[in-house]
């Protein structure tokens, strides 16, 4: 079975020492995304980081034919988990209606740069 590598930005497998995402068959494993937008710029709120890092995700999967409805698991990980609770409503948007995948959420001490509130790693198939 082939494999096939990702990187956002070129150079970041050699650079940061991984790739973005790795589709094996019809499995895609996106690592670890955070909410940096153009120009490296991170929203302060947790909600608009939350935002930022499902639109990475879908145009990482995007680059695979793949949309939000082939996520079948997710690990979101937080520095503070009560304000991620309150920002419910941008996780269930992130999804299409009634195809919520599976998730677990964990409160973490930190994060790879300090400003950055949530990274998110999904899981998802092509064939269905």
């Amino acid at each position: 079975m082939r494999k096939e590598h990702f990187e956002v930005f070129e150079g970041q497998g050699e650079m940061l020492g991984f790739s973005q995402a790795v589709r094996v068959g019809d499995t895609i494993y996106v690592s670890g995304t955070v909410g940096i937008g153009e120009g490296m710029s991170i929203p302060e709120g947790i909600g608009e980081q939350m935002a930022l890092v499902y639109r990475n995700v879908a145009e990482t999967l995007a680059h695979f034919g793949a949309t939000m409805a082939n996520v079948v698991e997710q690990v979101v990980y937080v520095t503070d988990i009560a304000a991620a609770s309150g920002a419910l409503d941008v996780r269930k948007a992130a999804f299409p209606q009634g195809q919520l995948p599976a998730s677990t959420m964990v409160e973490v001490s930190g994060l790879a740069l300090s400003q950055l509130k949530v990274e998110i790693r999904v899981t998802a198939r092509l064939d269905i």
